[in-house]
């Protein structure tokens, strides 16, 4: 079942991010290249890369922020920080960042400005792609309690972000999987990120 979410890349040259994933200047989206008969094409299923960042993570004045980027320029690339009052972890803002993500792709198939059938969420958060990929399964059967019998942290955030989830593939008939890559790889969405939780290039490391 946790196989189902988990993105298995196409065996394009070295299955790279770069290779796998097609991006164009002032374009809406960014799409996934496949390879089908031995041929290379640009498909429209569409992949969006997310981001957080915590400045002073773990800290009481801690501020974080999350970035959502579908390509370069795109109009719809997004960034905020977390809402005041909430626990502020870059955790935290990697969930919402992918919530934020579904929640686009929502609104755009309402307003059919979206023709996909699959969506890729790409992260290098290894926290948020396990998560959303293989423990969340067992967190449900388990009554949200972790392997040592906690309640699981930011069980909240993963309620909405997995109800999101099912419910793209239940109402819209779009599947969501995610896509653990190198941060080398995910620099424009942690950007957006950092921007957003208020760093600056000479500030701390965000995690």
């Amino acid at each position: 079942m946790a196989s189902d979410r988990l993105f298995i890349p196409p065996r394009i040259g070295g299955s790279t991010p770069t290779e796998i994933i097609f991006r164009q200047a002032h374009k809406a989206f960014s799409n996934i290249r496949n390879r089908r008969g031995g041929v290379i094409k640009v498909g429209r299923h569409i992949a969006i890369n997310v981001g957080g960042a915590c400045y002073g993570n773990g800290k009481p004045w801690a501020q974080g922020g999350s970035g959502v980027y579908f390509g370069p320029w795109s109009p719809h690339n997004f960034s905020e920080a977390l809402d005041d009052g909430e626990p502020q972890t870059s955790q935290r803002a990697e969930i919402n960042a992918a919530i934020i993500a579904l929640d686009k792709v929502k609104e755009l198939l309402d307003q059919e400005k979206l023709d996909t059938s699959l969506v890729l969420i790409i992260s290098d958060s290894q926290y948020l792609v396990d998560a959303m990929t293989r423990y969340i399964y067992k967190w449900q059967d388990n009554g949200w309690r972790n392997a040592r019998g906690g309640e699981v942290v930011n069980k909240e955030d993963f309620e909405e972000l997995d109800e999101l989830v099912d419910e793209l593939e239940d109402d819209y008939e779009v599947f969501v999987k995610f896509w653990w890559v190198p941060k080398e790889d995910n620099e424009d969405a942690d950007e957006m990120a950092r921007q957003a939780a208020g760093f600056y290039d000479s500030d701390e490391e965000s995690d």
